[in-house]
């Protein structure tokens, strides 16, 4: 194997494991989050720690079949359930906003998405680009 193959299956590795440990921190996050009557408090606990660990193992596979797999409808179906998962993480928070303030956290959340959605525009050209430009 060249040393250029091994690099890249280190790197992929070090994606797959980094983006499942991500997604645990979040599912662990948004356990902590506590209502409190001035607002909201990051509560750790034992459960804390469990969905960090059912967060990193719900989605290793999810990105080991987007990484690793040739069959282009299972890494679909993939990035579809990590897509579902990350929007549920985006909008699980609302549950501790009091309704009063529902209406600007929504325009952040607008916000928030738009600027999501041009940044990942902005990728999607570079990657095109850099294809193109590899070919």
């Amino acid at each position: 194997m060249t040393q250029q193959a091994q690099d890249e299956r280190l790197l992929n590795r070090i994606i797959v494991y980094s983006l499942s440990l991500a997604f645990g921190l979040l599912a662990a996050s948004s356990q902590a989050l506590r209502r409190t009557p001035t607002g909201f408090a990051i509560e750790l606990s034992w459960r804390s720690l469990v969905a960090l660990l059912i967060g990193a193992a719900i989605t290793l596979p999810c990105f080991l079949v987007v990484v690793h797999s040739r069959r282009k409808y299972l890494r679909r179906a993939a990035l579809g359930l990590v897509t579902l998962l990350g929007l549920t993480a985006f909008f699980y928070p609302m549950r501790v906003v009091p309704q009063e303030n529902y209406r600007p956290v929504l325009t952040g959340l607008a916000v928030a998405v738009g600027a999501l959605s041009v940044l990942g525009c902005m990728l999607l050209l570079l990657h095109r680009f850099f294809e193109r430009d590899a070919r």
